[in-house]
């Protein structure tokens, strides 16, 4: 992307992204939360993206940009609180607000192969099954639709179709801002696991790890291993 392109960047990955669009570019930032909105403000303020800014609160579904607004668009973590027909609404959007021949990418989670060994592996692959069972019932994608996003992206008339997944692992001794991430996790993951029909030894498993993260954290053999998946597509032309 040449720094003469604007984009618009839903996620905390503004400061990366204006290294690609450098000082002539431009970018819109757009969350549902202001408190994100917020801390891109912050980041902006501190100098840490090489081009401009513009921040705005909103909703993926109804995006405030005119058609054909942006070169290419990047949507993070969002998919997952969504249903398919609500995902099927955003990606109109996400299209309709990208130029002719521009990017459309989402980036999203695979909740099946999260683990935080020396855990049990396969402990988060059954809380990941028992969410997806009950949401079932709610027809939201959940935070393993990385990578079952293609058909949305070719039903919105996106070509030239790309994925990538990433797997991302933090190995022993973990730095403090890693500790910190885990030790939310796992509270997190264990609120989870007792509002779902997991088996009591797994729920006891992750309350305990919650309870004592440093337990955890301070073990030799400790590892966070994370996966997300890219999908892009290309507005035709």
């Amino acid at each position: 992307m040449d720094g003469a392109r604007c984009g618009l960047w839903l996620g905390g990955y503004v400061p990366l992204i204006g290294e690609s669009v450098g000082p002539t570019g431009r970018i819109a930032a757009l969350d549902l939360a202001p408190e994100n909105i917020a801390r891109v403000e912050r980041l902006v303020r501190e100098g840490r993206c090489a081009a401009p800014v513009e921040c705005r609160v909103g909703s993926v579904l109804d995006l405030p940009f005119a058609a054909a607004t942006f070169d290419g668009v990047w949507c993070a973590n969002v998919a997952q609180y969504l249903t398919e027909a609500e995902f099927t609404r955003a990606m109109g959007e996400l299209c309709r607000v990208t130029k002719p021949g521009g990017l459309v990418a989402v980036k999203e989670f695979d909740a099946t192969l999260l683990q935080m060994l020396p855990l049990d592996p396969a402990i988060f692959a059954r809380l990941a099954a028992a969410r997806r069972a009950k949401a079932a019932a709610t027809g939201l994608l959940g935070a393993w639709c990385g990578p079952l996003l293609g058909p949305f992206f070719r039903r919105a008339g996106l070509t030239d179709l790309v994925r990538k997944g990433w797997l991302i692992e933090r190995w022993a001794p973990p730095p403090r801002p890693t500790r910190q991430f885990v030790a939310m996790g796992l509270r997190f993951q264990a609120g989870l696991a007792a509002a779902h029909d997991v088996s009591p030894a797994d729920r006891k498993a992750l309350q305990a790890a919650a309870a004592d993260p440093d337990r955890l954290l301070d073990d030799p053999d400790f590892c966070l291993r994370e996966a997300f998946v890219v999908t892009r597509g290309r507005v035709p032309a």
